[in-house]
């Protein structure tokens, strides 16, 4: 009885978490005068948590989509260049679909999230300063129509 009320328990959790795009390598990158801006969520330092005061920039995202119509809204997950490269992918994909679970969350279809991971991609680090690649670590929000 324990095994059938554990896997009762299991495909309810697994039922109640929002589901997400399948993630793929690359996004449609641009698309023209009548595309929204891309928006940026920054995240600390090997993590993957949406900080509190980048919920409102998401729920942002997701009013936009919805007035302007999009079909679709598109995660790129970055990371900085330090650490492991298999890291830094597996993190970049986290923190897009910790980004889709917000967007999911505000009201934003599941169908119409993509996630993808670009880790290591920009490298603004210079030397000299531990900091200093902050802006890679980030969920790029596009639109696509």
């Amino acid at each position: 009885m324990n095994k059938i009320a554990a896997m009762a328990a299991a495909t309810l959790l697994l039922g109640t978490a929002p589901s997400f795009a399948q993630t793929i390598g690359t996004c449609a990158r641009g698309g023209g005068a009548n595309q929204p801006p891309p928006v940026w969520v920054l995240f600390d330092l090997n993590s993957a948590h949406v900080r509190p005061a980048d919920k409102p920039v998401i729920a942002a995202a997701v009013k936009t989509a919805k007035d302007r119509q999009v079909s679709q809204i598109c995660l790129i997950g970055h990371t900085d260049k330090l650490g492991d490269k298999a890291y830094n992918l597996k993190l970049a994909r986290e923190r897009a679909q910790a980004v889709a679970a917000e967007l999911i969350r505000d009201g934003y279809p599941a169908k119409d999230v993509v996630i993808a991971a670009d880790p290591e991609a920009f490298g603004n680090m210079s030397l000299g300063r531990r900091d200093s690649s902050e802006e890679d670590r980030k969920v790029t929000i596009l639109f696509a129509r």
